[in-house]
């Protein structure tokens, strides 16, 4: 995993996409910049892992069509990250 990634939850958050993706990712693919699809990760996948990111940190991901004067992008190892920092920190 790439030496950027510091903090609790982007740990955590990667270790959940690590699950998804097998042991044998390329750490150098798995970057914050990194598009999901890029990863292999396709929408059913998507769902699954954020069933584990709000089991994991106790939070509840709003569905894209819920989130009102904005919106929610699956798009990104980064977009991941943001939205279970935005979550925990408006707990």
């Amino acid at each position: 995993m790439s030496e950027e990634i510091q903090s609790t939850p982007q740990k955590k958050v990667l270790e959940i996409l690590v699950n998804y993706l097998g042991e044998d990712v390329d750490a150098n693919k798995l970057t914050l910049e990194a598009k999901l699809e890029d990863l292999g990760i396709d929408s059913m996948d998507v769902v699954e892992i954020i069933f584990d990111l709000e089991e994991t940190f106790d939070i509840d991901v709003p569905n894209p069509g819920d989130v009102e004067g904005g919106t929610v992008k699956f798009d990104s190892v980064q977009d991941l990250i943001n939205i279970v920092k935005n979550l925990i920190d408006n707990k």
